[in-house]
C-alpha cells in the first residue's frame, strides 16, 4: 500500500527505494548485559552522566539541582556540587547539562553565574571557564550540545523573534510572529570568542500563529500546534565529527573533524500507519502535556516573580524576545520565555512596540490549539526530538519512532559508525532509557522506581559487532 501523502511519501522510501526489508534483516539485534552495577539510592532525576576515571560516574540530577560522583560499585556517592554553595559554586536555580570536554573531563553549565565549570577526569571542579556568549548558557539546557575536536563548543542557538511592522491583511493588527522551523548550530570558540554557524536543523512543521482582538479590545495569539512533526536532530561524536540526521528521509548528513562533508545514504526504517484514533490519541496527550507545562509555568512565575519580571522588560525594551520552542511532552529545561506552553490557562508574552521600550509595550494573551486529524501525516516520521546520542567509541545512537525489532515496547537503537555504516542495533530492557555511555561498549541506563525516584544500572553490549573500535 502507498502513503497517501507528500510527508507519507518521504517516510516509505527509506523501504520502498533504498532500504529492502532484506537490508534490514542483516543488520545484527543486540542485547545488553546484566546490571553490573546498580544504585540502591534514588535520584530525583538522571539529566546525563559521565564516565570517571577510577570506574564509577558523575550523575546529573536536575531535580534535586546535584552532581554527584559515584564508586565504581555505585555503593559510595559523594555530591560535587550541591543546590546550596558551601564554599563553592552552587548548582544554580534549574537544570543544567554535563557537557563531554577533552580526555574525559566534562563541562558543567552554571546557570547562575553563566559560565563554565571544567570537571576533572575524576569528577573534581578544576576552574571555571567563561563562554564566548554567557547568555546562550541558560538555554542549553533544552537541547544537545558538544565539543569537537579543536574544542570549540557546538550548541543549539536560542531563536530570536522580532515583532513585525506589517499588518495582517485581514484584521489589520499587527502581524503575529511566525515560529521559526529551523534552528542554527553554532560553533564558539573559546580563544577568539568568536560565534559562527555549522549547520541548521528543522525543529517543527505545521505550527503556525494567528492575531485577533476582542470586544475588550485586548489582543490574543492563537499557536496551532501538529503534534506530530518531522524534525532534524544532532549529536557531536566522540571524535568530534558532528552529524545532522534528517527527519524526512532518515540519512545524516556529517562534517569530518578536518572539515570534509558527506551525506551518507537512507537508513531502513520500519513505517507505521496511523489511524484517525491514533492521531486523536496524540492530540489528547499533547494537550494534557501542555496543561501540565502551562500549570508548572505558572508555579515557576509565582516562585520568581521578580525575575520574570524583569526579563520581560528587558525583551520589550530591546524590541526582541528569546524564545525557546516548547515541545510537548519534553522537559522545560532552562530559562527564558517561552512560545508553545499556553495550554488551557494560556500565557502572556511582551513585545516592543518601539524603541521607546516598555511605557509601550503590548501585552498579548496566548493560548494553543491543535491542527485538524487532516492535518496530521498519515505515517510516523522516522524520528523525534531528543533521538541522537552520541557514545564514546565514535558511535551515534539513534532512536527510530518505530522499530519491528522492539518485542515487548522496548527501545531499540540504530547504532551507526562514523562513516554512516548502520552496523548493529541494540535493545533495551523493557522500561529502561540511556543515561549516557562508558567506554568499551559500557551503557549506563536509568529506570522509575514508582514514586521513589530514578535508579541508575551499568551494563554492556553484548557481542557487539566490530565495526567500531571497543
Amino acid at each position: 500500500m502507498r502513503p497517501r501523502n507528500t510527508v507519507s511519501l518521504l517516510l516509505c522510501s527509506t523501504l520502498v527505494a533504498g532500504a529492502p526489508v532484506v537490508a534490514q534483516q542483516m543488520v545484527p539485534v543486540r542485547d545488553l548485559s546484566a546490571p553490573e552495577a546498580k544504585t540502591t539510592q534514588h535520584f530525583g532525576n538522571i539529566f546525563g552522566v559521565r564516565p570517571l576515571a577510577n570506574g564509577g560516574v558523575l550523575v546529573n540530577d536536575g531535580v534535586r539541582r546535584q552532581l554527584v560522583t559515584l564508586d565504581a560499585g555505585f555503593s559510595n556517592r559523594t555530591v560535587v556540587v550541591d543546590s546550596v554553595s558551601e564554599g563553592g559554586q552552587s548548582y544554580g536555580p534549574r537544570s543544567s547539562p554535563i557537557i563531554p570536554y577533552l580526555a574525559d573531563s566534562s563541562l558543567f553549565v552554571d546557570g547562575q553565574s553563566l559560565s563554565l565549570l571544567v570537571l576533572d577526569p575524576s569528577g573534581k571542579i578544576a576552574h571555571v571557564m567563561s563562554a564566548p556568549k554567557p547568555g546562550d548558557l541558560r538555554f542549553m539546557a533544552s537541547g544537545a550540545s558538544g565539543v569537537d575536536a579543536q574544542g570549540n563548543l557546538l550548541y543549539r542557538a536560542p531563536m530570536l523573534v522580532t515583532r513585525s511592522t506589517s499588518t495582517s491583511p485581514s484584521s489589520g493588527e499587527p502581524a503575529p510572529p511566525q515560529p521559526p522551523d529551523s534552528s542554527s548550530i553554532v560553533r564558539a570558540n573559546f580563544e577568539t570568542r568568536s560565534v559562527d554557524t555549522v549547520g541548521r536543523v528543522k525543529i517543527q512543521n505545521g505550527m503556525r500563529a494567528n492575531m485577533a482582538q476582542g470586544a475588550d479590545g485586548k489582543m490574543t495569539m492563537t499557536m496551532t500546534i501538529n503534534p506530530l512533526s518531522t524534525v532534524d536532530e544532532w549529536a557531536v561524536l566522540s571524535d568530534g565529527t558532528i552529524a545532522f540526521v534528517r527527519g524526512h528521509d532518515y540519512h545524516i548528513d556529517w562534517i569530518k573533524p578536518d572539515g570534509q562533508t558527506f551525506a551518507s545514504p537512507k537508513l531502513p526504517f520500519d513505517w507505521k500507519r496511523l489511524t484517525d484514533e491514533d492521531k486523536q490519541a496524540l492530540i489528547d496527550s499533547a494537550r494534557t502535556a501542555q496543561e501540565k507545562q502551562a500549570a508548572d509555568m505558572k508555579v515557576a512565575a509565582a516562585n520568581s516573580g521578580a525575575t520574570g519580571a524583569r526579563m520581560g522588560a528587558e525583551a520589550a525594551a530591546s524590541g526582541e524576545m528569546e524564545v525557546r520552542m516548547v515541545v510537548a511532552g519534553s522537559a522545560s529545561g532552562g530559562g527564558g520565555m517561552s512560545i508553545g506552553g499556553g495550554g488551557g490557562g494560556g500565557s502572556t508574552m511582551v513585545f516592543s512596540s518601539g524603541p521607546g521600550g516598555p511605557p509601550g509595550a503590548m501585552q498579548i494573551s496566548q493560548k494553543t490549539e491543535f491542527v485538524p486529524l487532516k492535518e496530521i501525516p498519515d505515517y510516523y516520521p522516522a524520528i523525534r526530538a531528543g533521538a541522537t546520542k552520541a557514545d564514546l567509541d565514535g558511535n551515534l545512537w539513534i532512536l527510530p519512532t518505530t522499530s519491528a525489532q522492539s518485542k515487548a515496547g522496548e527501545l531499540v537503537y540504530d547504532v551507526v559508525n562514523n562513516k554512516g555504516e548502520l552496523f548493529q542495533r541494540v535493545r533495551l530492557p523493557v522500561g529502561r532509557s540511556i543515561a549516557g555511555f562508558g567506554h568499551k561498549g559500557v551503557v549506563y541506563l536509568m529506570y522509575r522506581d514508582g514514586t521513589n525516584g530514578w535508579l541508575l544500572e551499568r551494563t554492556k553490549v553484548l557481542n557487539p559487532a566490530r565495526s567500531a573500535e571497543y
